[in-house]
């Protein structure tokens, strides 16, 4: 008697709790689509955002699909043919539509104000990038999704001229007009150069010293332009490097880095996270970082392709 209720009444409260869960991760979803930078409202979209030929793609379909249709009409009852003929030059205007979207382009300046990764896909597989522009207009800021390769190029601060489909705002082309100055004389002798740390973070860098913590040592930062540091502290993207002169400072830098059974000398990257540390010359170099809180795979890369002076 009480199985079938007891069933029903387990049903209803997985059901609740499925309910409550999909709620809470929507909203978490959505507030990682929104921000606000230097006082202006900034919302990302959905799913993977950079489409570029969606239009085209698009278009060409409806094009294609409407120009078999339209070669059913000579087999078609003759009764037929008023329907199917409006039918076809519905599709045939749909491909227009998105095909003229594609051929025009608006034209955008402005300032970046942030760079956002987003993930989406089954267990967040897919990696999205997007910036946010901000041109001027009053309002909320829609982000605009870029490719990686022009992700890897802009930096917070940058001035740029933004290539889009009007109807998508989907990017064709991105000009860099003007990147931040650099805040710091960037010395000449550095065993990790600006270019090296660009790769790493996919990003335009900045060089910020900090003060060193071992005698006989230089430690110093690559972050995007206009990154707050505090204290030699700062939230990815970022790269430390520590660079160490003679092998007592070596070795206080290793154990520093939680390799206390490290010796100058020992050949190879020592990895322990994040961090990595390989012998240099009479020192040693480490490096530790992130390209974002879920990657850090540019710095891993970075550290192992190096080849250190003997």
């Amino acid at each position: 008697m009480l199985v079938e209720p007891l069933a029903w009444v387990i049903v209803l409260a997985l059901t609740a709790v499925a309910v409550v869960a999909g709620v809470r991760e929507e909203r978490r979803a959505r507030r990682q689509r929104r921000s606000v930078v230097a006082g202006r409202e900034v919302r990302y979209g959905r799913g993977t955002g950079y489409r570029p030929r969606s239009a085209l793609w698009t278009g060409l379909l409806l094009a294609w699909f409407g120009t078999n249709v339209a070669v059913l009409l000579l087999f078609l009852p003759v009764g037929w043919r008023p329907a199917a003929i409006t039918a076809i030059a519905a599709i045939l205007l749909a491909a227009l539509y998105f095909l003229l979207d594609y051929a025009r382009t608006d034209v955008v300046e402005g300032r970046v104000l942030e760079r956002k990764i987003l993930y989406s896909g089954e267990d967040n597989s897919t990696t999205n990038y997007w910036i946010a522009v901000d041109d001027g207009r009053p309002g909320r800021i829609s982000g605009t999704p870029v490719s990686r390769d022009d992700y890897a190029r802009v930096a917070a601060g940058a001035q740029v001229r933004l290539h889009l489909t009007p109807r998508g705002r989907q990017l064709k082309r991105l000009e860099i007009l003007e990147l931040p100055a650099p805040a710091h004389a960037i010395p000449t002798d550095l065993w990790i150069t600006p270019a090296q740390a660009a790769t790493a973070l996919a990003s335009p860098v900045e060089f910020v010293p900090v003060p060193p913590d071992v005698p006989n040592t230089r430690r110093y930062l690559y972050v995007p332009p206009g990154t707050p540091v505090t204290n030699g502290t700062t939230l990815p993207p970022a790269l430390h490097v520590t660079e160490a002169y003679d092998p007592e400072a070596a070795e206080q830098v290793a154990h520093r880095a939680g390799r206390s059974a490290w010796r100058h000398g020992d050949r190879g990257v020592v990895q322990a996270g994040a961090t990595y540390l390989l012998s240099w010359g009479r020192g040693a170099l480490v490096l530790r970082g992130h390209v974002d809180v879920n990657d850090g795979g540019g710095i891993g890369r970075l550290a192992y392709g190096l080849r250190p002076p003997r």
